[in-house]
């Protein structure tokens, strides 16, 4: 019987220790998700008003009214950035508009889906809706979605997502005009692009109905 080299059980090993390190990362991302957004909660995103009808989980009205709360929303909730390059480096080329308000330009990324969640009151409940917004260097295919605070919608099962619980229970508040410097800090948008692939995001264009 032929036995492997000692360098292949050393490379086995080596792989074992990366992917050791990469779980760790991602333990590490999901216990600062926690501390800055709550305990995950079940939340449906889509890109489209068709998307979120043929799901059969709401009717039109609920669909529309989501989406409408999302481009009401989108000129206080999407994250600011001072520079173009800097947000597309977030979000990818092309996928970021100029803005101003109150004598500042920034720039912003465009909205590309919204979320419906429920908040429940005693014995009631209600939906509550949000805009999302994807982070380019996310290496999860057809996920990366973040809410406009940085919560990142972690895929649980077709369109459902887990989000932070504040992230649909905290009102709307204007995002600060982030530097370079705030975005090294804080690891990326969201804070979890160091755990993430660095490949683009495709896509290119922002939702509609």
């Amino acid at each position: 019987m032929t036995t492997l080299p000692p360098r292949r059980k050393r490379s086995v090993a080596a792989g074992l220790t990366a992917v050791g390190a990469v779980a760790m990362l991602s333990g590490c991302d999901d216990n600062n998700e926690q501390a800055r957004f709550g305990p995950p909660t079940e939340v449906a995103a889509f890109q489209t008003i068709q998307q979120c009808v043929d799901s059969g989980q709401y009717d039109r009205a609920t669909c529309v009214a989501a989406q409408q709360k999302a481009f009401n929303d989108d000129a206080k909730a999407a994250p600011r950035y001072d520079s173009q390059a800097l947000c597309e480096e977030q979000f990818g080329a092309a996928q970021c508009q100029r803005r101003s308000e109150g004598g500042q330009s920034f720039f912003t990324p465009l909205l590309t889906g919204f979320l419906i969640g429920q908040i429940f009151n005693n014995n009631s409940a209600r939906y509550n809706y949000g805009g999302l917004y994807r982070e380019r260097r996310d290496g999860n295919g057809g996920g990366g979605w973040y809410t406009g605070s940085g919560a990142y919608l972690s895929p649980n099962n077709g369109y459902r997502y887990n989000v932070g619980s504040k992230a649909i229970t905290t009102p709307v508040t204007t995002q600060r005009i982030q530097t370079r410097s705030s975005v090294v800090s804080r690891g990326g948008f969201g804070g979890r692009v160091s755990a993430r692939s660095s490949g683009g995001w495709g896509g290119g264009r922002s939702f509609g109905g």
